[in-house]
């Protein structure tokens, strides 16, 4: 049976997770927020490649991630068309850095910094400032240095040292005075709902474990795993034990991402998945009860082929196609 499954699981709006407000929600905190620290509280690890336990981390018992390679960026959690664009076409992270020298020595207190969309190939230049705006307060200020990117400004609020609530202006070359666009977070820790693909591959790879039968039957939430935003269920599927076989039932079948070639998942691309022989094969493993990753490396899979068109979840490395994936207990 297909139903539209756009539910995404959500905490109160508040500035310890921002990333659940919606529009008006993350208006509001951005506005009575108070910024707590100097930019160069922004400047992230100089390595983007993970380092456990240095630049990277994941906290099983919280289901919590802390990465501190770069500023993971979110949208206002509204799921409605525009807001759908924004997430799946510009989401992005902001990487800072200090200013230093070409023999790598600091050469002054500037932090210097880029906004990456994920899914582009855009490293939009950037130099953040502390100000003190007398109608707003304390702040950090986001000036772009090249074209087109230099034609808007960020306003940032540094809350708690990894959380930022952020505003972007068209700029009128004036800090903070410019055309409101839309506000944003950025967060050097996030729900695992939020996990980037390299996320899931470095859990799946080296924090994951295989998973006995019992310990999977019940109700399970599939999703896709995006860089760039939190993705609904594309499927429900309920695991029991028939003889000493592990079996699959599907209870509901969600859209697919936008852009697809197919409109939702359907009982025959769910089946192709083979998920109960994965988790038998450990290709499916458990990182805490209530959480399994898996990653997808069938390139002739159909769900390659029905997803083509989409934006940010098919990636690709020297081992060919990859679909990461989780699935989240329900019951």
């Amino acid at each position: 049976m297909y139903i539209n499954m756009n539910t995404i699981s959500s905490l109160p709006c508040t500035s310890k997770n921002p990333m659940y407000c919606t529009r008006e929600g993350m208006a509001a905190l951005f506005k009575e927020s108070k910024s707590q620290f100097p930019a160069q509280t922004l400047i992230n690890s100089p390595h983007l490649k993970i380092i456990d336990n240095e630049n990277w981390a994941f906290d099983p018992a919280s289901m919590t991630i802390w990465n501190d390679r770069y500023w993971k960026g979110f949208y206002p959690a509204d799921y409605d068309f525009t807001n759908l664009i924004l997430m799946y076409g510009f989401g992005f992270y902001k990487r800072f850095w200090p200013d230093k020298d070409d023999k790598g020595q600091i050469r002054s207190q500037k932090v210097k910094g880029e906004t990456h969309p994920f899914n582009t190939s855009i490293h939009a230049a950037n130099q953040a400032t502390d100000i003190d705006l007398p109608e707003r307060g304390k702040a950090v200020y986001i000036k772009y240095s090249d074209f087109p990117f230099n034609n808007f400004d960020d306003l940032l609020k540094i809350v708690d040292k990894d959380i930022v609530l952020g505003e972007a202006f068209v700029s009128m070359h004036s800090p903070g005075r410019g055309i409101p666009v839309f506000h944003f977070v950025l967060s050097r820790r996030y729900s695992a709902d939020f996990m980037t693909q390299a996320d899931c591959r470095y859990i799946f790879q080296f924090k994951a474990k295989d998973v006995a039968t019992e310990d999977v039957l019940g109700e399970w939430d599939l999703k896709l795993v995006s860089n760039a935003a939190h993705s609904p269920p594309i499927l429900r599927v309920k695991f029991f034990r028939q003889g000493d076989h592990l079996h699959a039932s599907f209870i509901l079948c969600g859209s697919l991402p936008q852009g697809s070639q197919a409109t939702a998942l359907s009982q025959k691309l769910a089946q192709s998945l083979h998920l109960p022989e994965k988790i038998d094969g450990g290709l499916i493993r458990a990182a805490g009860r209530d959480l399994l990753r898996g990653i997808l490396q069938e390139p002739k899979n159909p769900l390659f082929e029905a997803i083509l068109g989409s934006r940010g979840f098919v990636t690709k490395d020297k081992e060919g196609l990859l679909l990461p994936y989780v699935l989240k207990r329900v019951t």
